[in-house]
């Protein structure tokens, strides 16, 4: 999709709900990064795709690139950390304990 353009099909409710189903799949999934995003989307809408029997007549690969490109656009600025939510929430927990002096250094003697 060149930039600028709008997708033929972007207007249309069925690729908009691919999108959004697209975008929660992704961020459900706890191994996207910033570098498999596109991929991953692209594998996505292939699955909605083939689980939907109205767009068996449009042209598979067009679509998925469409939504890919759409799902990464829309991703951009978003931050995928691998780790689980209670760890995440347990480290942000931790540096919020204000660290006594006494306690950083070793005494020795």
């Amino acid at each position: 999709m060149s930039e600028g353009k709008k997708s033929p099909h972007s207007s249309l409710p069925w690729f908009k709900e691919c999108v959004a189903q697209v975008q929660i799949w992704i961020c459900q999934d706890r191994t996207t990064s910033k570098d498999n995003l596109h991929e991953k989307a692209a594998n996505y809408a292939r699955n909605y795709i083939a689980n939907t029997p109205e767009l068996s007549s449009i042209c598979k690969n067009d679509l998925v690139r469409e939504v890919a490109d759409e799902v990464e656009k829309a991703l951009k600025n978003k931050h995928f950390d691998q780790r689980s939510p209670a760890a995440i929430i347990a480290q942000k927990d931790r540096q919020k304990i204000p660290e006594d002096p006494e306690e950083r250094f070793i005494r020795l003697g």
